[in-house]
C-alpha cells in the first residue's frame, strides 16, 4: 500500500468544509454513540478567542471529534437553515473519505465512506429507507431542514447494525434546542444554466417552549419546498465491435478484448463503436417536507418526545434520446486513429437515425413516526422508543422510438477530444415531419417497504476497576417490503399494427416536439437540437399509442414474474463498557442479532403461475473496540476494530424463478432467471488507526489508516443446474442470479487538517484554510463474470478513487462569511463491460467542483446569501480503459447560482 498522496495530487487539494457539527444528546441514538464529554464545549480560557460562523462550527466539531470515542466526522448548520449545501450529499462530499457522485440531475444523490456504498442511513437516530431499499438517498433530505449530519467510520455495538462502509445519522430540530419562542424563515431564487430556469427554495421555522403546571412543554414544526428544473446534456458511444471493410459485421466473441494493433487472421478487419448518441435529458424535481416535534419534561429526570415527519418526492421529465447505429453503405474509404484498425470516421448512405422519447414520472412518499422518552437518575440512564416507518414510491416510464432513413450520414468516433459525433447534411433532425413510429415501450412498479420498531436502553455510570460505565439495550423491529411491476414492449414490424415506416408521427397531433436547442454550443461538435416524442403527450395519450400499436388501451396487470412481498423479523440485543485507564480510554462491546425472513413470490413456466415460500434464519455476532490513547493533552491515538454486515436488497432475495425451456435440436440448454432467499450479508472487518494533533481550539491536523476486509459480495452469476421436475422439460438450464462470491480488501490512508492562523494584519484576521485528502488501494477476489471463464478473478472495486482530495478558504469578518470549496477525485472503475471486443472495465474520469458560498449579515435578525455551485462546469468522460482509443461518455452537468435570506422573527 502506498503511504499517501502523490505530490501533483496534494497541489489539488484545496480546503475542507464542513468537519462541524454539534451534536446534541436528545438527537442522537443511542446515546452512547456520542459521549456527554463530546457533547459539551470546551472550557474557555482567557486566552480565547470566542467566535461565531463557520469558525465556530468547525471549533465545535473539533472539539466532538476530539472527545468522542469512536471515529466520527461531521457538518452542521450553524444556524437555522444555515448548512452550506442544497442536500446532504452535497454537503458531505468536504469530509475526509467521503466520495459522492456527480452531480447527476442537478445534484449528487450517492455517498461513499472510503470507496464503499453500503451505508446505513438515520433520521435522528433512527433506521429510515426507500420502500424494498435498505436505506435513503440522501438526496432527498432537504438541507434546510437539518441541524447536522454525523459520519461514523468506527462503529459500537449500541448502533443499529448494516452498512459496512458506515452510518451516517442526520439530525432534525427540536424544540428544547431554543431558549423559547423562534421563527426562522429562509427563501432562495435558483438559476440553472443550462435549462436557463429560475426556482424557488423555501423553508420556515417554528418553535417555542413553555413551562406549565405539568411541567415544561415543546412543540416545532419545519416546513421545506424545493423545486429543480434540470437539464443534463451526454453525448454517448456504444461498445466497441468487428467490422469487415465494407461496413458489415464481422464474428467476434462477446467480451472478449481484441488488440486495435492486431494483425491475426481471425481479427476483425476493422472495428469501431456500434452507436453514436445523445441524451438531452429535461426535467422538473420537487421536494416538500415537514418535520414537527412535541418535548414534554414533567421534572429533570424524564423528558417525552414526540417526532414526525414527512419527506416527498415528485419527479416528471423526458430523456430525449437521439442516435444512429451507422449501419448503412459506405460512400467514403474509411480513416483510422493512428496505427491501429479502430475507425476515426467513416460516410454511409441510408443509415437509420432514431429519436427516443423517454417520459417519466415518478412519486415517492416517505412518512416517520416516533415516541419515545428518556430518563436520567443519579448514575443510571434509561431510554425507549417505538417508530412506525413507511415508504412508498410509484415509477412510470412511457418510451416512444420514432425514426427515419437519412440519405447521407458523416460520423466521427474519435477525433482526440473524447467525444464522438455524427452529423447529417441533407436531413433535418428537427423536423418532425421526417419520422415514423418504431417502437413503444411502457413500465410501471409500485413499491411499498413498512418498518415497526422497538428499542430500549439502559445506561449505568460509576468507576468499577478500569470501567466507568455499562450500557445494555435491545431492539426489535418487522419490515415489510412489497413490488409489483411490468414491462410492456411491441414493435413496428411487417405484419403487426404498426408497420415500420408507414405510420408518420407528425399523424398524431401533439406527439411531437423539438428539443430546446443550444446542445452542448460552445463545447462540443454535434447537432444542437432534434424532434422528439412530447412529454405531456406520452404520459397523458399513452392508451392512444398503445391502441396504434394494437394494445389494450390501458395499463397491464402486473406480471407474476415481478411481484415479490418480504418480510423481516429482526431481533437484536447489545452490551458495552466503557473503559477508564490514566491516559487510555474507550469503548469494549458486542451486538447479536436475530433475524428471520419469509420471501413470498411465483414460480413461472409457460404460463403457468405456483406460488412460492422461502424462510431463511440467521444469527450473527458483531464486537467491536474502540481506544483512545492520550500522548499529550492535545495528541491522541486512536485504535478501532468491528464487525460490520449489510444484508442484500429485498429485490435480490426475491425467491421467484422464471425458466424458458431447452429447444430440441435448436437451443440444448434451459435458460432461467431468479432472486436468491439464501443470499447472506456482506461482512466485513474493520481496522483504523489514526492520529489526531489538536493545535489549538480551532486548528488540529488528523491522519487515519484504514482497512476492511469483506466477504461476500454479491454479484449476478450464471450457473447450469440439473432441473429434472419438469418432466418432458428436464435437463441443464443456465439460470442467472445473484450469489454471494469472493472477498475483496479496501485500505488506505485518509488525513485533514484545519488552520485560523494568529498573528495576520487585521484585514486578514478571519482567514481560514481546511483541506482533506484519501488515498485508497484495494482489490475484489470475486467469481469471474467473463462468458465461459470459470473460477476467481481479480477485479477492481466499483465506484473507489484512489485518490480524492477537497478543500475550502473561508474568509469572515464582520458580518461578512464567505467560502470557496473545490472537491476532486481521481477517476474510477464505473463498471463491466462483456458484450463487445473493447476492455471490459469502464473507467470513469476524474470529476472536480467549484462552488462558491458567501453571507452577509444585516443585522442578527437578516442575512443575504449567494451561493455558486460547479462553477468551473467541468466535462465529466468515461472510456473503455483508455480514453485515447475508447472513449465512451462525455456529460456536462450544469452551473447554478442562488440568491436568498434566512432571517428571525
Amino acid at each position: 500500500m502506498k503511504s499517501g498522496f502523490k505530490p501533483h495530487h496534494i497541489s489539488a487539494v484545496a480546503l475542507l468544509f464542513a468537519q462541524a457539527a454539534i451534536a446534541q444528546a436528545q438527537d442522537v441514538q443511542p446515546q452512547a454513540t456520542t459521549d456527554k464529554e463530546a457533547q459539551e464545549p470546551a472550557a474557555v480560557s482567557a486566552d480565547d478567542i470566542v467566535v461565531t460562523g463557520m469558525r465556530a462550527s468547525l471549533s465545535s466539531a473539533q472539539n466532538i471529534k476530539r472527545n468522542a470515542r469512536q471515529l466520527v466526522d461531521s457538518v452542521v448548520a450553524e444556524d437555522i437553515g444555515k448548512l452550506p449545501d442544497n442536500n446532504v450529499v452535497e454537503a458531505l462530499q468536504r469530509v475526509p473519505g467521503i466520495q459522492v457522485s456527480p452531480r447527476a440531475r442537478g445534484e449528487s444523490a450517492t455517498v461513499l465512506i472510503r470507496g464503499l456504498p453500503d451505508v446505513v442511513t438515520l433520521i435522528n437516530g433512527r433506521n429510515i429507507f426507500s420502500t424494498t431499499g435498505r436505506s435513503l438517498s440522501l438526496a432527498d433530505v432537504p438541507a434546510d431542514l437539518v441541524s447536522g449530519v454525523d459520519v461514523y467510520k468506527s462503529r459500537s455495538a449500541d448502533q443499529l447494525e448494516g452498512g459496512i462502509a458506515g452510518l451516517i445519522n442526520v439530525r432534525t430540530r427540536r424544540p428544547f434546542d431554543f431558549k423559547g419562542f423562534e421563527v426562522a424563515l429562509a427563501g432562495r431564487q435558483v438559476y440553472s444554466e443550462q435549462p436557463d430556469k429560475i426556482d424557488p427554495y423555501v423553508s420556515a421555522l417554528v418553535s417555542n417552549r413553555w413551562s406549565t403546571g405539568i411541567g415544561e412543554i415543546g412543540a416545532l414544526v419545519s416546513v421545506s419546498y424545493h423545486k429543480t428544473r434540470y437539464r443534463d446534456e451526454t453525448i454517448f458511444s456504444g461498445g466497441y465491435f468487428g467490422y469487415n471493410p465494407d461496413n458489415s459485421r464481422a464474428p467476434y466473441t462477446p467480451g472478449v478484448p481484441l488488440d486495435p494493433r492486431g494483425s491475426s487472421p481471425i481479427d476483425p478487419r476493422v472495428f469501431r463503436t456500434d452507436v453514436i448518441g445523445a441524451f438531452d435529458r429535461i426535467g422538473t424535481r420537487t421536494r416538500p417536507a415537514v418535520n414537527a416535534t412535541l418535548q414534554w419534561a414533567p421534572d429533570d429526570r424524564l423528558t417525552i418526545h414526540a417526532d414526525g415527519l414527512f419527506y416527498g418526492y415528485r419527479e416528471r421529465g423526458n430523456g430525449n434520446q437521439n442516435f444512429t447505429s451507422m449501419n448503412g453503405t459506405l460512400l467514403s474509404p474509411l480513416q483510422f486513429v493512428g496505427d491501429t484498425k479502430l475507425v476515426e470516421s467513416l460516410s454511409i448512405a441510408n443509415g437509420r437515425v432514431a429519436n427516443f422519447g423517454n417520459a417519466y414520472k415518478n412519486k415517492a412518499d416517505r412518512w416517520q413516526g416516533a415516541l419515545g422518552a428518556d430518563w436520567e437518575a443519579g448514575d443510571w440512564k434509561a431510554a425507549t422508543e417505538f417508530s412506525y416507518t413507511r415508504s412508498k414510491a410509484t415509477d412510470i416510464g412511457n418510451n416512444l422510438d420514432v425514426d427515419f432513413i437519412a440519405s447521407r450520414t458523416d460520423a466521427v468516433f474519435n477525433d482526440g477530444s473524447g467525444t464522438p459525433h455524427f452529423t447529417l447534411p441533407n436531413d433535418d433532425p428537427a423536423d418532425p415531419s421526417r419520422y415514423y413510429l418504431s417502437r413503444l415501450s411502457t413500465t410501471r412498479t409500485i413499491g411499498d417497504g413498512t418498518e415497526l420498531a422497538w428499542r430500549g436502553d439502559l445506561s449505568y455510570r460509576s468507576p468499577f476497576l478500569i470501567f466507568s460505565g455499562l450500557d445494555a439495550g435491545v431492539r426489535l423491529s418487522k419490515r415489510d417490503a412489497k413490488s409489483d411491476s411490468f414491462t410492456q414492449t411491441v414493435n413496428c414490424s411487417p405484419t403487426g399494427a404498426v408497420k415500420c415506416y408507414d405510420i408518420k408521427a407528425t399523424s398524431l397531433p401533439g406527439l411531437m416536439t423539438v428539443t430546446p436547442g443550444d446542445f452542448y454550443a460552445g463545447t462540443r461538435p454535434y447537432m444542437r437540437r432534434w424532434a422528439t416524442p412530447a412529454t405531456d403527450y406520452l404520459l397523458n395519450d399513452i392508451g392512444t399509442l398503445r391502441q396504434l400499436f394494437g394494445l389494450a388501451p390501458d395499463d397491464p396487470a402486473f406480471q407474476d414474474t415481478q411481484h415479490f412481498d418480504i418480510t423481516e423479523k429482526n431481533y437484536a440485543g447489545y452490551g458495552q463498557a466503557n473503559i477508564e485507564a490514566g491516559r487510555l480510554d474507550g469503548q469494549i462491546g458486542v451486538r447479536v442479532i436475530r433475524t428471520d425472513i419469509t420471501s413470498s413470490a411465483f414460480l413461472v413456466l409457460r404460463g403457468a403461475t405456483s406460488p412460492v415460500t422461502i424462510r431463511n434464519k440467521s444469527t450473527d455476532v458483531l464486537p467491536s473496540l474502540a481506544l483512545r490513547y492520550k500522548l499529550k493533552d492535545n495528541l491522541f491515538l486512536r485504535l478501532a476494530a468491528s464487525k460490520t454486515i449489510t444484508r442484500p436488497s429485498f429485490a435480490q432475495l426475491n425467491p421467484a424463478l422464471t425458466l424458458t425451456p431447452p429447444i430440441p435440436g435448436q437451443q440444448p440448454f434451459g435458460r432461467g432467471t431468479s432472486g436468491n432467499a439464501d443470499l447472506k450479508p456482506i461482512r466485513s472487518d474493520n481496522y483504523d488507526l489514526s492520529l489526531e494533533w489538536y493545535i489549538d481550539r480551532s486548528s488540529s491536523i488528523t491522519a487515519t489508516i484504514f482497512r476492511r476486509d469483506v466477504t461476500g459480495f454479491i454479484q449476478s452469476v450464471t450457473s447450469n443446474f440439473d432441473i429434472d421436475y419438469l418432466g418432458a422439460d428436464n435437463g441443464v438450464y443456465q439460470i442467472t442470479r445473484p450469489e454471494n462470491s469472493g472477498s475483496g480488501r479496501l485500505q488506505g490512508i485518509e488525513g485533514g487538517f484545519t488552520f485560523f492562523p494568529k498573528g495576520l494584519p487585521t484585514w486578514l484576521d478571519g482567514v481560514g484554510v481546511s483541506a482533506n485528502g484519501t488515498y485508497i488501494d484495494g482489490k475484489n477476489t470475486a467469481l469471474s463474470p467473463l462468458p465461459g471463464v470459470t473460477g476467481y478473478m481479480d477485479i477492481p472495486f466499483q465506484n473507489v478513487s484512489k485518490y480524492s482530495a477537497t478543500g475550502t478558504l473561508i474568509y469572515e469578518k464582520g458580518g461578512f462569511s464567505g467560502r470557496a470549496s473545490y472537491v476532486w477525485r481521481d477517476k474510477y472503475n464505473g463498471g463491466l463491460h462483456f458484450t463487445g471486443v473493447n476492455p471490459n472495465f469502464i473507467t470513469n474520469g476524474q470529476i472536480s467542483n467549484l462552488d462558491l458560498s458567501f453571507s452577509y449579515e444585516i443585522n442578527p435578525k437578516f442575512t443575504v446569501v449567494f451561493d455558486a455551485t460547479n462553477v468551473l462546469k467541468n466535462l465529466y468522460q468515461t472510456s473503455f480503459n483508455d480514453p485515447r482509443l475508447f472513449p465512451r461518455d462525455t456529460v456536462l452537468y450544469t452551473r447554478t447560482f442562488a440568491f436568498g435570506f434566512r432571517a428571525k422573527l
